[in-house]
């Protein structure tokens, strides 16, 4: 379990990975639940750069720009949330266990990495995993009514945040992605300004 930082020089930050292509309310949902579960200070949005294994991803520039224009519709003001671009820039490569030693030389810092549930069985096959269970902390996002298998953290170092869900927030990037190539509506279901941003940039249209 998290333990408060000894120290209040210490700063408990969240870091909320992914490629948020595009970024949507189910984000916004769980950055407010982080928020509110008092175990981190604040949260970190990094989008992730450009992935050569992934071609059909949209750019990393663009990702970047919807994500930062969908915290700022939310979080306007609020200087615990805040959107880096340290892998979009390339500073910080694609994998969490470079965000782990990047974090490790910043002492003032203390990083818990934010993971759906889905990805717990997946953890040993990530980068450098025996590197990553040694010196990572997990905080688990969990959703009601969804099970958790009992060995599927064993050995690594997690504390799994309460269930949430929240009517027009169970939406994936997949399902957006879908809904805007062929025009439906998604006024519900991500910032106006990140719609109006894929619809100016004419991203994941048809054409």
């Amino acid at each position: 379990m998290i333990e408060k930082a000894i120290s209040s020089c210490v700063e408990r930050v969240a870091v909320l990975g992914g490629a948020f292509d595009p970024f949507h309310n189910g984000h916004i949902a769980v950055i407010h639940h982080l928020l509110r579960s008092g175990l981190i200070d604040t949260v970190l949005v990094v989008p992730s750069g450009d992935r050569p294994d992934k071609p059909g991803v949209s750019s990393a520039l663009d990702r970047l720009e919807m994500t930062r224009r969908g915290v700022k519709a939310e979080f306007a003001g609020d200087p615990r949330v805040e959107v880096s671009d340290l892998q979009v820039s390339g500073r910080v490569s694609y994998g969490t266990i470079d965000l782990v030693r990047h974090f490790g030389s910043m002492p003032s810092r203390e990083p818990f990495f934010v993971i759906g549930q889905e990805l717990l069985s997946d953890l040993p096959a990530w980068k450098d995993s025996a590197e990553l269970q040694n010196k990572a902390r997990f905080l688990v996002v969990r959703r009601p009514g969804a099970e958790v298998a009992d060995d599927a953290a064993r050995g690594w170092n997690v504390t799994y945040l309460e269930p949430f869900g929240a009517a027009g927030v169970d939406v994936s990037s997949t399902e957006l992605r879908d809904r805007l190539r062929v025009g439906s509506a998604c006024d519900q279901l991500m910032p106006k300004a990140v719609l109006a941003y894929c619809r100016e940039r004419k991203l994941y249209s048809k054409g």
